[in-house]
C-alpha cells in the first residue's frame, strides 16, 4: 500500500458561473471534513483560480490531495472564467504522485489517465448538473441539484476522511445507485420534471465516473 504523508489539501473554487458556484459552495463540506481530520485546506477562490496562481501554490505548498472544481475537457482542467490551469502536455506533471479529484467534464479521459497522479477520480465525459431556477442563489437547497451534488462530492469527502481512493470511489458509486434506485422505485413520489431531469443525470454521471492509479492510496 502506498500511503501519502502530507496534511495539505488544495481546493480550487472558481465562481464565475452557476456551475462553478454550485461546485465551490458544496465543496465547503469537503473542507469541513478535512479540517476535522487534521488536514489543512489551501483554498484558491474566484479570479485567483488562474494558471500562474495554481502552479505557484502547488509548487510552494506541495499538497498531496487536490480537489479541482470547474470546467474541463479531455486534456484540460479549467479555472476562473474557463482559463486552462492544468493542460496535458504542458504542466500535467504538477499532478504527479498526488491524489486528485477533478469535478470537471471530461478530464478523466486523457489527462486523468496519463498525468502520473498517484490516484485520479473524475469523469471521462460530460458531467450533468440539474438546477432549479428558483434556487440558484441557494445551491445547497436546490432540490434538483441535491441528489447529483451529494453523489459527486462523496468521493472527495471520503478521501478527506482518510479512506482509500477505492473506498471513496465505491462510496460515491453506491450513493449514485442509491439515488437512482430511489427515483426508479419510488417514482410516484416525484414530479415529472424531477424524474426527467435528475434520473438521467445520475445514471450518466455514475457511468462516466472513473478511477485511475493506486486503489490503496490515501492520506496518512
Amino acid at each position: 500500500m502506498f500511503v501519502l504523508s502530507s496534511d495539505f489539501m488544495l481546493v480550487t473554487m472558481p465562481d464565475h458561473d452557476l456551475a462553478t458556484q454550485y461546485a465551490s459552495t458544496w465543496s465547503q463540506q469537503i473542507i469541513d471534513i478535512a479540517e476535522k481530520n487534521g488536514i489543512k485546506p489551501i483554498l484558491i477562490k474566484g479570479k485567483n483560480v488562474n494558471r500562474l496562481h495554481v502552479e505557484t501554490t502547488i509548487n510552494d505548498k506541495n499538497p498531496n490531495f487536490i480537489v479541482f472544481n470547474g470546467h474541463g475537457s479531455e486534456d484540460t482542467i479549467a479555472g476562473h472564467n474557463f482559463e486552462p490551469i492544468i493542460i496535458f502536455g504542458e504542466n500535467h506533471q504538477l499532478l504527479k504522485n498526488r491524489i486528485i479529484h477533478a469535478f470537471t467534464c471530461g478530464s478523466g479521459k486523457i489527462l486523468g489517465k496519463n498525468c502520473g497522479a498517484k490516484a485520479f477520480i473524475g469523469y471521462d465525459d460530460w458531467f450533468f448538473l440539474c438546477m432549479y431556477r428558483h434556487s440558484t442563489n441557494r445551491p445547497l437547497e436546490d432540490k434538483l441539484a441535491i441528489p447529483v451534488m451529494e453523489c459527486a462530492i462523496e468521493a472527495p469527502k471520503q478521501i478527506a476522511k482518510r479512506k482509500t481512493v477505492k473506498e471513496a470511489y465505491n462510496k460515491s458509486q453506491e450513493k449514485y445507485q442509491k439515488w437512482i434506485d430511489e427515483y426508479t422505485l419510488s417514482s410516484s413520489k416525484y414530479t415529472t420534471e424531477e424524474l426527467q431531469l435528475i434520473l438521467p443525470c445520475l445514471m450518466w454521471n455514475k457511468t462516466c465516473q472513473v478511477l485511475y492509479g493506486d486503489n490503496d492510496a490515501k492520506l496518512n
